[in-house]
């Protein structure tokens, strides 16, 4: 017997009943932080829903002979049978699961696996749903770390550094009827050649920019455009590395066929109270100096405070060994590399790189929210929904052009309860912190240090 008779033959048991028998389950521990939940759903619900699916099936499908959504229900169940039988699965047995583990009690931390599934129409449907719970942690030894806050002052190297890049981002690029030099900037039209010279269709480029003394300019390239005047044509043969970027290049000799389109001169201007009233809205130089200086140690205390916190969280990992889910580590490690690849397709020998190379930080991080999770419950620390609603007006305050989109972002529940599970480590962090024995270093270059200052 085919699969599709043997599923028609299910069809001819199904009956509709009253749906009031309720839902049985048990629960066995099957592994640490692990359990097995045996499931059995009564058959009059079973075949409610198979009935429900079988008429959406009715409503949508065609079948000579009969208009759209009159083709006769049993004629239905039988044409249809295993495409029934799996949409029937395909929903029903999440929400079951759904609901045992809520009845249970069981907060699973990666989605359930079903085992053992046994389903006859017309018979209780059971299985097995193995439940990967989140690990209990005593966090007995958290108080009195040594840690080290390094602090960098802000040197006036520093600020003119900065003011400098400021400077080369708002250059302005003049038209200018010479031949190109070094710093200008050269707009051409690019063709690549075959062998014979001829010129390779589907291969032209417009509108380049080329600086001419860029860092990264490729050496034959800035060779065939210096000197170049607007309105010619040159050709320039290119030797690509071989670990250039775009690979179907690296290694490769090209031959371009290069219109000049302009040459263009940067003009800088001038540091003065005008550079900081007209870019940024400053009434002085001195004004810009000190919004720079106050922007550098503002991100050097975050830098100072990122440090912090990882070396807490070291030591926190180091003190309380945990064992975790492998079921976990290898769900978590897959979400990381889905989107590091963008949900790509990897090759297997990538993936294994991959999971070599993301490991230690997905556990690195599973231990960390156990730990202070369990902290801010031994320490009854909560977080109010007043505090995770001023938190998403921060973030809507940083980032005012996509307001609209942070706010939708966090208008489901289970977004605003992750955020408030965030919000809970970082006070628990905090804690660690505070309780901690922190010595500050003042931190300078290595350039600073060779010059002796």
């Amino acid at each position: 017997m085919t699969e599709s008779e043997r599923s028609r033959a299910r069809f001819r048991h199904i009956h509709l009943k009253d749906m009031t028998a309720p839902m049985k389950h048990t629960v066995r521990e099957s592994g640490q932080w692990q359990h097995t939940l045996t499931v059995e759903v009564p058959a009059d619900q079973v075949d409610a829903r198979l009935a429900e699916v079988s008429r959406n099936f009715q409503r949508h499908v065609s079948i000579p002979g009969f208009r759209k959504g009159k083709v006769p229900l049993d004629r239905v169940r039988q044409d249809y049978a295993a495409e029934i039988e799996r949409e029937f699965l395909e929903r029903f047995i999440p929400e079951v699961t759904h609901d045992a583990l809520h009845e249970a009690n069981l907060k699973a931390v990666v989605p359930p696996s079903v085992q053992n599934l046994r389903f006859t129409p017309g018979q209780p449907l059971t299985f097995d749903a193995v439940v990967d719970v989140a690990p209990q942690a005593e966090v007995k030894d958290w108080k009195g770390y040594s840690l080290v806050r390094r602090v960098k002052p802000v040197e006036e190297a520093d600020i003119d550094r900065v003011i400098e890049q400021l400077r080369e981002e708002s250059a302005i690029f003049e038209d200018v009827a010479r031949a190109a030099a070094s710093g200008d900037v050269v707009l051409l039209d690019s063709q690549r050649m075959d062998a014979n010279g001829r010129r390779l269709a589907g291969t032209r480029n417009k509108g380049a920019r080329i600086q001419l003394g860029a860092p990264g300019l490729l050496p034959e390239l800035e060779a065939g455009l210096m000197g170049s005047e607007e309105g010619q044509e040159r050709t320039v043969s290119v030797t690509y590395p071989a670990d250039y970027s775009q690979q179907e290049l690296a290694g490769q000799t090209v031959r371009y066929m290069l219109n000049i389109k302009k040459i263009q001169h940067k003009k800088l201007r001038e540091l003065d109270d005008n550079f900081a009233r007209d870019l940024f809205g400053l009434d002085s130089w001195t004004s810009l100096r000190d919004r720079v200086r106050r922007n550098l140690e503002g991100e050097d205390t975050q830098r100072s405070r990122r440090e912090l916190e990882a070396q807490a969280i070291d030591e926190l990992v180091r003190r309380h060994p945990l064992e975790l889910s492998p079921r976990l580590v290898a769900y978590m490690l897959d979400q990381v590399i889905q989107e590091q690849t963008g949900g790509r397709e990897v090759s297997d020998e990538l993936r294994k790189q991959l999971e070599e190379h993301y490991r230690p930080g997905v556990e690195r991080s599973l231990k960390r929210e156990i730990l202070l999770i369990a902290l801010a419950k031994q320490e009854a620390l909560d977080v109010s929904a007043e505090e995770v609603g001023q938190q998403i007006l921060r973030l809507v305050e940083a980032d005012p052009r996509n307001a609209a989109r942070v706010r939708q972002h966090y208008a489901s529940a289970e977004r605003r309860q992750a955020l408030a599970e965030s919000l809970l480590e970082k006070k628990a962090l905090d804690r660690v912190i505070a309780e901690a024995q922190v010595r500050e270093e003042t931190h300078r270059e290595p350039a600073e240090l060779v010059a002796g200052k």
